[in-house]
């Protein structure tokens, strides 16, 4: 029996992700992703002392970047980048013939390189949430008592992070099967998630329509752990968000699945 470092699956990832981590594109988009990071580590503006400041400290300024950076339209973009070119690129070159002809099921290829993209993009982002995790102690006096109740905010942050970044790497992907080049379906996507969190707001029979926005949903996801922050304005249960966009990612990704299993890839 094979151990999983020898599957197919482990393979693909594992080559997928090296590609990733070497490119110039993951130095430049790491450099995007830190740089709110570098800023609050140069300017902390401490507001007290103490582990209570500390928390209530933290839960609002990952509020503000996670909306309005990390998984708004900056975010977005970086995330889009990355999973458009996963599959586009294979099939523009046509090296998807190459790696089809080895025993390697389609599926298999699809789930390695979705979750070589999805943990690229968790270390691009989950780095400079680390970094404010780590330096918050520092600030605030708290020592080593302030990272350990820093965690739980910590690990919710990046849990809402991977699933909001999973499903625009399932959107992401299904585009990519249909326009095959990467940057047009680069901008096809991120024009497409852009244009549907501007105009659904701004739909009149639509109650509350800003709830349908991926922003908005972050901080109803916020809300299963952050404590100190007034979240009563987002509307919405937890678990209800988390399960239907759980529930959105397969319903993504096996379209893209079926389309490539129909497609002739010619010599």
């Amino acid at each position: 029996m094979k151990s999983l470092f020898e599957t197919a699956l482990w393979v693909v990832f594992e080559s997928e992700s090296r590609r990733l981590l070497r490119s110039k594109r993951f130095k430049i988009l790491f450099a995007v992703t830190f740089f709110p990071s570098l800023i609050y580590l140069l300017n902390p503006s401490p507001s007290g002392e103490g582990i209570g400041p500390m928390l209530k400290s933290f839960e609002a300024l990952m509020l503000d970047l996670l909306s309005n950076y990390w998984l708004g339209i900056i975010g977005q973009l970086i995330a889009i980048i990355i999973m458009c070119d996963l599959l586009a690129s294979e099939v523009e070159r046509g090296t998807i013939r190459l790696l089809l002809a080895k025993p390697l099921r389609l599926s298999t290829l699809i789930a390695a390189k979705f979750l070589a993209g999805i943990s690229v993009l968790t270390l691009l982002f989950g780095v400079p949430y680390t970094v404010i995790w780590l330096y918050n102690p520092l600030v605030y006096k708290t020592g080593l008592s302030g990272l350990w109740r820093g965690l739980p905010d910590l690990i919710l942050v990046l849990g809402v992070s991977v699933l909001i970044l999973e499903l625009l790497g399932a959107l992401s992907m299904l585009v990519s099967v249909l326009i095959n080049r990467p940057l047009y379906a680069s901008l096809t996507t991120f024009g497409a998630v852009f244009i549907l969190q501007f105009l659904v707001p701004q739909m009149p029979y639509l109650q509350n329509a800003e709830r349908y926005t991926l922003p908005y949903q972050t901080a109803v996801l916020l809300k299963a752990g952050f404590e100190r922050i007034d979240l009563s304005r987002f509307t919405g249960a937890p678990s209800h968000s988390a399960i239907a966009l759980s529930v959105l990612i397969p319903v993504l990704l096996f379209p893209a699945w079926a389309i490539l299993v129909r497609r002739d890839f010619p010599d």
